[in-house]
């Protein structure tokens, strides 16, 4: 069963599962169009999951992942997301992605979804709770959801920006410790790490809806 947990953790994960990641930028097209280098990037990326809703979602994940049987913790969970993610565009495709993730589980892991159709499905807590249940371990999962989202990021990037496949590999090659040790300061204290901090990060996603021209709905 161990390599069954394995695969099933790289396939949650896989970039190639059809939940939409590749509609949204969560603010790095803003950051393209204001000229942002390769090291720019680099540096909000290390900002992104250290202090924004990189680690705002990574504590929901482990959070969800302690509770994945409790409906009614993982609806309040939800509630106390969606109040953090205070940009319209971010909350809202935190949701679709949670949905079509949960819709995307439903037809994979039949027996493993009951009980996670909440009313605020955001994608942190989808992910933490049905990770649980398919007994992929709680630092596996936040570690993959951290590099899973990091990847997105930089997908993003090297459609908007001059940023090409082997820049983009060394600069999450580059972040790994960070995130190792985001994860690890997550798992210490849980509750405490569930903020995020990052306003620039905020407005450059809050005006990526008014470019004059864009390749992404967020």
């Amino acid at each position: 069963m161990e390599g069954l947990t394995f695969l099933r953790t790289l396939q949650l994960f896989d970039s190639q599962l059809p939940v939409g990641n590749f509609a949204h930028s969560g603010g790095i097209e803003t950051y393209a169009q204001l000229g942002i280098t390769p090291s720019g990037l680099a540096e909000l990326l290390a900002n992104q999951v250290g202090m924004g809703t990189g680690r705002l979602d990574l504590a929901a994940a482990a959070l969800a992942w302690e509770n994945s049987e409790d409906t009614r913790e993982l609806s309040r969970l939800g509630e106390e997301l969606d109040a953090w993610k205070i940009i319209p565009s971010i909350r809202q495709s935190s949701k679709g992605l949670g949905q079509r993730t949960l819709a995307i589980a439903g037809r994979l892991f039949p027996d493993k979804v009951h009980g996670l159709d909440i009313a605020l499905p955001h994608q942190a807590v989808i992910v933490g709770a049905l990770a649980h249940r398919l007994d992929i371990a709680r630092h596996l999962t936040l570690l993959a959801l951290a590099q899973s989202q990091i990847t997105a990021y930089l997908a993003a990037a090297m459609r908007c920006m001059p940023l090409s496949p082997g820049r983009a590999q060394e600069i999450l090659s580059g972040l790994q410790p960070e995130i190792i040790r985001v994860v690890e300061t997550v798992l210490e204290n849980t509750e405490a790490s569930f903020f995020a901090a990052t306003p620039a990060m905020d407005i450059r996603a809050h005006q990526q809806k008014s470019l004059y021209t864009r390749l992404f709905q967020s």
